[in-house]
């Protein structure tokens, strides 16, 4: 990721991901610029669950950069398509466990769904007013940051158990015993269930199997780019802990819609 002061004044086409600050670093994962054009490659540009929530403010290219849409997109448990519209996207992904602290809902009320960002917090208006005046790309990317940071400001601390364990499950690429994590930090498995429902908003075993998927991801682009051919999908299930390949095949297309094989067609 590219720090925010060597970020281009017009976005170009594609996807490119801005590392923050060092004061939202422990609440932001990245701010995220995207600017969609056709033709499209569903399989490659569909947007894979994370375990993140994003807000993102959506601008009409066609009609001179006007804001069209500001929304928050809670964690996933599968995957969605962007729409096909020439748009340009600024937006903001909070680490797993951390958007709850900013906007006060519980995360797992965001499952699957896009709310309307002033549905998801108070004096909503300055934030949406603010960036949709922005007369430049650069300005858009930089109102939306300091409306993370004022949203920030004022917030309280995530609890440490679920620092740990997310931080343990993403790690470890969700390849560990989901069973026995709330005791190895020192509270119930049914502290943690709720825990990971107001920050989280997915199960610490759905979060595994996210970041197990986005491990397989990795290793296969990686394999990919030092040899050009196909992955050998049993040997990344196996180097992450899959007891088999059809519970791993049943994972890799339930978080991203496509087998093993048709992701690399």
């Amino acid at each position: 990721m590219e720090r925010l002061v060597t970020a281009p004044n017009d976005i170009p086409v594609g996807y490119a991901e801005h590392a923050p600050s060092d004061d939202l670093a422990p609440y932001v994962a990245c701010f995220w610029t995207g600017r969609s054009a056709t033709p499209r490659d569903d399989r490659r540009d569909r947007v894979l669950p994370d375990g993140c929530v994003d807000v993102i403010f959506a601008f009409d290219d066609a009609m001179g950069t006007r804001l069209v849409d500001a929304m928050a997109v809670g964690p996933m448990t599968k995957p969605i398509i962007p729409d096909r519209e020439s748009r340009l996207y600024v937006g903001a992904r909070f680490k797993p466990g951390r958007a709850f602290i900013a906007f006060g809902i519980p995360a797992t009320e965001l499952l699957d769904e896009r709310v309307a960002y002033d549905a998801v917090t108070l004096d909503a208006m300055p934030d949406i007013d603010a960036i949709a005046a922005a007369s430049t790309d650069m300005e858009r990317l930089r109102c939306v940051v300091e409306a993370v940071r004022r949203r920030l400001a004022v917030v309280g601390a995530v609890p440490a158990s679920v620092r740990v364990a997310v931080k343990r499950i993403v790690s470890a690429s969700g390849n560990l015993r989901v069973a026995s994590l709330a005791a190895e930090i020192g509270i119930t498995r049914q502290q943690l269930a709720r825990q990971f429902a107001t920050h989280v908003g997915v199960s610490p075993k759905m979060l595994a199997r996210v970041a197990r998927t986005q491990a397989a991801l990795a290793r296969a682009d990686a394999a990919r780019a030092a040899h050009p051919r196909a992955p050998d999908w049993s040997a990344i299930a196996y180097d992450l802990g899959y007891y088999d390949q059809p519970h791993f095949i049943d994972d890799f297309k339930s978080i991203t819609g496509v087998t093993p094989g048709d992701w690399v067609k």
